[in-house]
């Protein structure tokens, strides 16, 4: 990489077009580096004379150009007046260098009245590095929400104000279309101030993972109409391996994994947790906690508590092996007034309570759980037969009002977990897929939905949360420790699996 140096008086009109150039291509070069040299019009012979005495060169211009380049010691390579410089720009870079005569008088005026804050030492402005972000299997239009909310977000913003940039991906491209009109969307908002660079198509997941932050994998790898589970779950695994062999190679060590939109997707991020074995345990995290929030209008509509009033229940299982269980009896809700009457000061740690799982237990007064008013509504029952596997269902169903990939209240909920990820401050607890430490008697080593808070900027298990009820977690045990077997999951972590009549028992040691 070269740096330019440009010497000169700024009465100069050709000092000003050469600057005036030079400024052009480094806002459309982020490789282009110059450097000016102001010097007075009684100055200027007499230095640029032992310049180029120094230098060995016989030349005698205003301005003077010379390139440098750091590998080789700092030695100085001459272009020369204004005319070598543009016909190096011309040759090396394609440039237009032409000027109006009445335009270079102009700028020269404005230089020479400059001149003392030219003379003065300027320190080089460094830009602040853009927080990048990777979106992989982008889905046209509620894709465009993720990327709008994302963009949006203060606690995601880079340091320095360098801003977020986001790419945009599909490994199908029959979808190319979709991501250039989600570019597009986003370049016309209103909010959008940086133009079109904020948001880029990249043609490779690896293209994508360049100097990444937060890569974000959208894709449900739907079961087929009469496809067997075998192979489809069998495709889930290979499609998890491949992308672990590229995190494995590409992902930079302080990159954020977000996995969202899958029908199998704890048995995903386990395969991938088992196989990307350079990326970061608790960088890898799974979006469950939409599976409670859709369920809010039910028990709204079953308790007559306002939806304003109620935080998100927990959602529990080995999401997309087994049933999700939503524990609505540890349902948080507000007592008194409502939540929209609320004043900041008391709602401050309340935000967005349809996403998140709130512990009050130090506030009974304001806050109580649903489990003595469910206790009286037979609709919240579980089934006779002690299965808690229709608990979830018992209510009547919101998913057919729901987008199967990637709905809104789960791009809610992804967007509510990344700013409390990056804000890493937050006492918010929310529903979500982690690996599992043993909390709450859950298997080890494998990635299970559960109440999770953030730890030193990593969402981790709740321990304080209450432990839902056994046979949830005896089914969960049966699902897991079933599929574990099959696909050979948690030998990263030094889980040893015996035959599988034992099943039942690998997770009690």
């Amino acid at each position: 990489m070269f740096t330019y140096f440009i010497a000169g008086v700024p009465k100069c009109q050709d000092f000003g077009h050469a600057k005036l150039v030079a400024e052009k291509l480094r806002l459309s070069l982020p490789s282009f580096s110059y450097k000016i040299i102001v010097k007075t019009e009684e100055e200027y012979q007499g230095w640029m004379n032992k310049f180029c005495l120094e230098q060995k060169w016989k030349i005698n211009k205003n301005p003077l150009v010379w390139k440098r380049v750091p590998i080789s010691n700092g030695s100085c390579h001459l272009i020369g007046g204004i005319n070598e410089f543009f016909d190096h720009l011309i040759e090396y870079y394609n440039v237009d260098t032409r000027l109006d005569k009445r335009i270079k008088k102009q700028i020269a005026l404005d230089n020479e009245e400059r001149l003392p804050f030219m003379l003065t030492e300027q320190k080089p402005v460094c830009r602040a590095v853009a927080r990048r972000v990777c979106i992989t299997g982008a889905a046209y239009p509620s894709t465009c929400y993720l990327v709008s909310e994302l963009l949006q977000m203060k606690q995601l913003q880079a340091k320095g104000g360098g801003g977020i940039t986001i790419c945009l991906h599909h490994k199908d491209s029959n979808n190319y279309g979709d991501l250039i009109r989600i570019k597009n969307e986003i370049c016309d908002a209103e909010f959008n101030v940086r133009g079109c660079s904020v948001v880029t198509v990249v043609n490779s997941v690896e293209e994508g993972l360049l100097n990444c932050d937060l890569f974000i994998v959208i894709g449900s790898m739907q079961r087929g109409e009469n496809e067997d589970q075998y192979i489809w779950t069998n495709r889930n695994f290979t499609a998890m391996k491949c992308l672990a062999s590229i995190l494995n190679r590409h992902c930079p060590e302080r990159c954020k994994v977000l996995l969202m939109g899958m029908d199998l997707l704890c048995f995903n991020l386990s395969v991938l947790a088992e196989n990307a074995e350079k990326v970061y345990l608790y960088n890898i995290v799974g979006v469950t906690g939409h599976h409670g929030m859709v369920k809010l209008p039910s028990i709204s509509r079953v308790t007559s508590i306002p939806i304003p009033d109620l935080h998100c229940p927990p959602v529990w299982g080995f999401d997309g092996s087994a049933a999700q269980y939503i524990d609505f009896h540890q349902t948080i809700y507000h007592c008194g007034k409502s939540v929209a009457n609320l004043g900041k000061p008391d709602y401050c740690n309340c935000e967005d309570a349809a996403t998140v799982v709130h512990n009050y237990s130090a506030d009974q007064n304001k806050h109580k759980r649903l489990q003595s008013v469910l206790l009286q509504s037979e609709s919240l029952q579980t089934r006779g037969d002690g299965e808690h596997g229709e608990v979830s269902t018992s209510i009547e169903s919101n998913t057919n009002v729901l987008c199967h990939l990637c709905s809104l209240p789960e791009i809610r909920v992804a967007v509510r977990m990344i700013s409390e990820w990056y804000k890493n401050d937050s006492y918010v607890t929310m529903s979500a897929a982690v690996f599992s430490d043993g909390t709450f008697g859950l298997p080890f080593g494998l990635f299970i939905s559960q109440p999770v808070c953030m730890e030193n900027g990593e969402w981790k298990p709740n321990f304080d949360f209450p432990t839902p009820d056994e046979t949830i977690i005896i089914d969960i045990l049966s699902k897991v420790a079933e599929i574990a077997f099959d696909y050979n999951l948690g030998k990263r972590f030094n889980v040893t699996y015996p035959a599988r009549d034992s099943g039942m028992e690998i997770f009690d040691e």
